[in-house]
């Protein structure tokens, strides 16, 4: 009973990773939905823009929830090093970290979840930045060129400027 700890902190691990994992997905595989519409026709830019909102729209989600699994892994890890583990006073070295039996399971559990979750939080910031970018610029060239392009307006028959 001893690699209790040990067995559940690894698994709690390989879960993180898993979800992180799956957080982080190629966009070319994600398609949108709400470009399903069978009537509309988009431009590559409209098309482009909406595809990028929704895969903003999950790197925000995915960036809030491992935000919440290093503030779990936080949680756990701050009272074991805060009460439950001493520092031998002849050294300084991490190896000479003395822990209780709550300390260990605190720690065992607590420091995968925070690794994982700040790793997490780094990707997915990472990713919600980047797509957040090519949104504005392509926000940006949608709006100049339809205030200063040449277009025919069907509805009046006729160039607008």
């Amino acid at each position: 009973m001893r690699t209790f700890p040990g067995i559940l902190s690894f698994l709690v691990f390989v879960g993180a990773l898993s979800a992180g994992a799956a957080v982080a997905q190629d966009s070319a595989n994600v398609a949108p939905k709400e470009a399903a519409v069978p009537n509309e026709t988009l431009s590559y830019d409209e098309y482009r823009l909406r595809e990028l909102e929704y895969l903003a729209k999950r790197s925000r989600t995915a960036l809030i929830s491992t935000s919440a699994a290093t503030a779990v892994g936080i949680a756990l890890v701050a009272p074991a090093f805060a009460k439950e583990c001493v520092r031998l006073a002849s050294s300084s070295s991490a190896d000479d970290l003395r822990c209780s039996s709550t300390g260990k399971a605190l720690l065992g559990v607590g420091m995968p979840i925070l690794i994982a979750g700040a790793t997490g939080v780094l990707v997915t910031a990472i990713l919600y930045g980047v797509r957040k970018g090519k949104i504005r610029g392509i926000k940006d060239r949608m709006a100049y060129e339809r205030h200063h392009a040449v277009r025919w307006d069907p509805e009046r028959a006729g160039f607008a400027f």
